[in-house]
């Protein structure tokens, strides 16, 4: 039984096979996530090795490292799955489309914002396409600005052709960190007694 969604040439060559395709390695991408993980450098390390394995039919996948720097926040658990998931969709054009030799995840812990930096040293990413937010036809950019937008954080991209791309998600401590959250409320309700 035919769905009849894509359309097909007298050669066997389907145009929806593509987005099908791209559209099943979102729900593995879904069913394969480590949501209830806590530890956001493990969820995006396993990123990074699955992406690096099935990257590997195009050659060397590129080196990959996750760093920290400070001590780890708690997250809130629905704010970590949106920093997820915006990290994963950028990793994966970074190790599908940069043709990097090399990419980094920096996860900062700050008291003031939590920020997420991925770097590439790929093929970097032509000046028209950001400024129109996306390739015709590709939704990826415009699904992590708007998840970006969601959660209240703020989104740079910077690219430049041949020297690669850098994407720097910030978010502040009062939105990010759950102790955060709770310690505020609790000064709150004690300054009202008084």
């Amino acid at each position: 039984m035919s769905s009849g969604l894509s359309l097909c040439s007298r050669s066997g060559e389907c145009e929806g096979d593509e987005a099908i395709a791209e559209g099943r390695g979102v729900i593995q991408g879904l069913r394969a996530d480590p949501a209830l993980e806590s530890n956001l450098e493990h969820q995006l390390t396993a990123a990074g090795k699955e992406l690096a394995r099935s990257s590997s039919a195009e050659g060397d996948p590129p080196a990959f490292q996750v760093t920290v720097e400070g001590a780890q926040q708690p997250l809130s658990p629905l704010l970590q799955d949106e920093v997820y998931r915006i990290a994963r969709e950028i990793l994966r054009n970074a190790f599908h489309h940069a043709h990097a030799s090399r990419i980094e995840a920096e996860i900062a812990y700050d008291r003031q914002y939590f920020r997420l930096r991925i770097r590439d040293n790929g093929k970097g990413i032509d000046s028209e396409i950001l400024e129109q937010g996306a390739r015709s036809g590709h939704w990826g950019l415009p699904g992590v600005r708007e998840r970006a937008k969601r959660i209240g954080a703020r989104l740079k991209l910077w690219s430049e052709l041949g020297a690669g791309t850098e994407a720097e998600l910030t978010v502040p401590a009062r939105i990010a960190y759950r102790t955060v959250h709770r310690r505020e409320g609790f000064r709150l309700f004690r300054r009202n007694k008084v």
